[in-house]
């Protein structure tokens, strides 16, 4: 008989009252009694009522963690000695999984193939746009260009985000997007979640290079999220200033790409 998997979640919240219930509801219908499952919230000092409105959802399989606000992957990382699962999802409280059938999708996919430890799905915006998140490693000059406009070296910015590959092919990524990733856990364990140095940003670059080290991290855009994506670091010179702490961090540790 055919082992099943388990499967766990891990939302890491901070004053998120907005989105919560509709990202948890997406991940208990997507499961929809197909696996067994537990769901982390792991709460960064919300001073909203995002913990008001999960524990109004009543479901015995999400459990509460509350966190100081250290960071994206410390909050992820607060779970790990918790994990038992098979399969272990990171997701923003701003995703929406489609249905079950995205769900199995990942799902087979991992199960044929023992190899990978990281499956990274198409990202997409809610009008079912391409969110264009397959990229390359970092590179200074990537990090640049970024706030420079669409189109400044806009044949570099495309390459850097794979656009040739029309976002339609299974193909090894080298830089998964923390927004939602699929793990092996113990591929998770093993390499002891994110590096929490990184406050935010660059900390999924950072995984997805641990990840390689020792299995694969895939793109399969034949399974799809949506992702209510809102770059804060382009509104406000605060976040600026954290990526640019991340990526000095980033470069220090896997050494300076300048191009």
């Amino acid at each position: 008989m055919e082992h099943k998997p388990s499967l766990s979640f891990t939302v890491v919240t901070h004053n998120n009252q907005d989105r919560i219930k509709s990202t948890l509801l997406s991940i208990i219908s997507a499961v929809d009694n197909l696996f067994s499952y537990k769901i982390f919230i792991v709460d960064n000092e919300s001073a909203d009522k995002t913990l008001e409105i999960v524990r109004s959802m009543g479901y015995a399989q999400i459990e509460i963690i509350p966190s100081q606000n250290r960071g994206f992957g410390f909050g992820h990382n607060v779970v790990l000695s918790k994990l038992e699962s098979t399969y272990h999802f990171i997701v923003n409280p701003d995703i929406r999984i489609k249905d079950s059938q995205s769900l199995k999708i990942m799902i087979d996919y991992m199960n044929k193939n023992p190899s990978v430890g990281l499956l990274s799905p198409l990202i997409l915006n809610e009008d079912g746009s391409i969110q264009h998140l397959f990229r390359n490693r970092p590179t200074v000059l990537d990090a640049a260009i970024r706030f420079a406009g669409a189109n400044v070296l806009r044949k570099r910015q495309e390459k850097f985000i794979n656009l040739a590959s029309g976002y339609n092919q299974i193909l090894p990524i080298e830089n998964a997007s923390g927004s939602f990733m699929l793990m092996r856990t113990d591929v998770f364990k093993k390499i002891k979640g994110f590096d929490e140095r990184y406050f935010m940003y660059y900390e999924d670059s950072d995984l997805t290079r641990k990840v390689n080290e020792i299995s694969s991290a895939m793109f399969v855009p034949i399974a799809s999220v949506t992702h209510s994506w809102e770059r804060a670091n382009g509104k406000n010179i605060k976040y600026i200033w954290i990526m640019l702490q991340s990526l000095y961090k980033y470069m220090h540790k896997w050494g300076w790409a300048l191009w």
